[in-house]
This record gives C-alpha cells, sequence and structure tokens, in this order.
C-alpha cells in the first residue's frame, strides 16, 4: 500500500468511524471507553492521522455492531465487495462442467482488459502480470 493510499485509507476509516459515532450519538469518550484507547486516539483515527489496529478495529465493528467491512472500507468500495460476492455465489452455483468454462471466459476477457490497458499506457508501475487470474 502506497503512503497515499494509505492516507487515503486512513481518512475513509475516521470518516467512518465518526458517521457511525454521530448515527449512535455518543462521544468520542465513550468510544475509546468502549475499544479500551485514549479518547486522543480515536480523534487522531477520525481525523486520519492514526489507522486503528486490527484488534480495534474488530473492537469498533462490535461497539457499533456492524461489519468490520463497515469500518474498513468507503461505501464505493463495500459497494464493489457485494457485486463481487453476488459474482462469487453465481459462479458457486455453477454445476463442475461450467465453472472451467466461467473461469475460461473470464479470463479471457480480463486479460483483453488488461492489455487494452497496458497498450494505452494506463497499468501502473506496480500492476500485476498479464492474463493471469487471482494474481
Amino acid at each position: 500500500m502506497t503512503h497515499e493510499h494509505s492516507d487515503e485509507a486512513a481518512m475513509n476509516i475516521g470518516e467512518n468511524i465518526r458517521n457511525k459515532r454521530a448515527l449512535k450519538k455518543v462521544s468520542q469518550k465513550i468510544v475509546a471507553e468502549a475499544v479500551g484507547v485514549a479518547e486522543n486516539t480515536v480523534a487522531s483515527w477520525e481525523k486520519g492521522k492514526n489507522l486503528p489496529p486490527p484488534d480495534k478495529v474488530i473492537a469498533i465493528a462490535k461497539y457499533f455492531k456492524c461489519t468490520t467491512d463497515e469500518i474498513l472500507l468507503s461505501d464505493e468500495e463495500r459497494g464493489l465487495e457485494i457485486q463481487m460476492l453476488g459474482l462469487l455465489r453465481r459462479f458457486g452455483s455453477l454445476n463442475e462442467t461450467h465453472k472451467p468454462i466461467a473461469l475460461n471466459v473470464i479470463g479471457s476477457i480480463l486479460q483483453g482488459l488488461e492489455m487494452e490497458e497496458y497498450m494505452k499506457g494506463e497499468r501502473n508501475e506496480g500492476s500485476k502480470r498479464l492474463g493471469v487470474l487471482g494474481d
């Protein structure tokens, strides 16, 4: 994860915590006590200055009775994840004869799109190898 991405992630996480807290109408102090940290720690998470460690993300999610995805991911990312889970369920319901066919079709489509991006110079320097599903 690049520094830019970690800054963006910290802002998303902070915003998500702040929004959950506002919905529940509780103070940073109450959240801090519930998850076992200092009040200024919650404030720094909400400002995007620091990321909560994994055990605190779990504690925050339990406190707000939500998933860790609702704490960690942006609305856009959660929407994509829901779409992907739907596709995975559909794939899982295919019979064993159709699964390899679906994988080949999906792989071909992705390879074509990756090649198009590559030819246009849109791929990032650290991007994945062309044509490899799951890498």
